[in-house]
């Protein structure tokens, strides 16, 4: 199991990774019916070259599938969501998303640097961030998207991923809004490991890499994980407590996000 909890602080610059040349993402941005009081909502899409998937393989992303984005003018990014498709371009019968992410840069293997960045994984396939605050991408900043896969079937798939990213163009930007910055934290560094059978418990003590409010929490999770918890050790108290969703078999259905306009107070100015 991974966990992985991705935060989104604010007074900084939080962005989504996103690139191919500009002018192919030009050609791929829409209109979206999602409405904002901050602007006129557009969104772009993409769908990612197939990808083979051997039995047991797990964290795998293949070189082709990666992309780069730039978008030709700044704009502030809102939401994202991502799905994976099998060769048909229908839901696949089996869950064979493990994580996916834009950003602007690697995070380093400590997880002590901040990055403009969006996460999503398989418990997590959708965020939006609360109205007012956003991710920003300047005109022609290069970032970078990349698909991962997990397959626990004991047979050979091949499966796409696509991705919609919901944004306001700085030209059609109605009131201010806050830029984000997000940090990439795991409970374990190498941050790919597995956990034994029976209860497992696991915990690390991190240093956020700047100061501001949290705005925004999601989880990097597998089965079969309880809960991912946020502490603060200098008061001595929960931050904020994730907890799975749960279907009607027991399974998980989706991980519990943080969202707020105003941040959570106890988190430094």
């Amino acid at each position: 199991m991974r966990i992985r909890p991705w935060l989104a602080l604010a007074s900084g610059l939080l962005l989504i990774s996103a690139h191919a040349k500009g002018g192919e993402l030009l050609n791929r941005i829409q209109p979206s019916q999602l409405k904002s009081a901050y602007g006129r909502v557009s969104e772009v899409s993409f769908l990612s070259e197939a990808t083979s998937l051997k039995p047991g393989a797990l964290a795998f992303c293949s070189d082709d599938s990666m992309k780069t984005f730039e978008f030709p003018e700044r704009v502030w990014m809102i939401a994202y969501a991502t799905e994976v498709v099998d060769s048909t371009g229908n839901p696949p019968l089996a869950d064979y998303l493990c994580h996916t992410f834009f950003r602007n840069r690697m995070p380093s293997q400590g997880n002590e640097c901040s990055m403009k960045s969006l996460y999503l994984d398989l418990f997590t396939r959708e965020v939006r961030f609360p109205d007012g605050l956003g991710t920003l991408m300047e005109a022609g900043e290069q970032t970078h998207w990349m698909p991962t896969f997990n397959n626990r079937t004991s047979r050979q798939v091949h499966v796409r991923m696509t991705f919609r990213v919901w944004f306001i163009r700085e030209s059609e930007r109605l009131k201010p809004i806050r830029a984000l910055y997000g940090t990439l934290r795991s409970v374990e560094n190498p941050d790919l490991y597995y956990v034994p059978p029976g209860r497992h418990a696991k915990t690390t003590a991190i240093t956020l890499p700047f100061p501001g409010r949290i705005h925004f929490i999601g989880t990097h999770v597998h089965p079969y994980v309880e809960a991912v918890e946020l502490a603060d050790t200098s008061i001595g108290q929960t931050v904020w407590k994730g907890l799975p969703q749960l279907g009607p078999q027991g399974e998980i259905r989706a991980m519990q996000t943080y969202s707020s306009s105003g941040g959570n107070s106890d988190s430094p100015q």
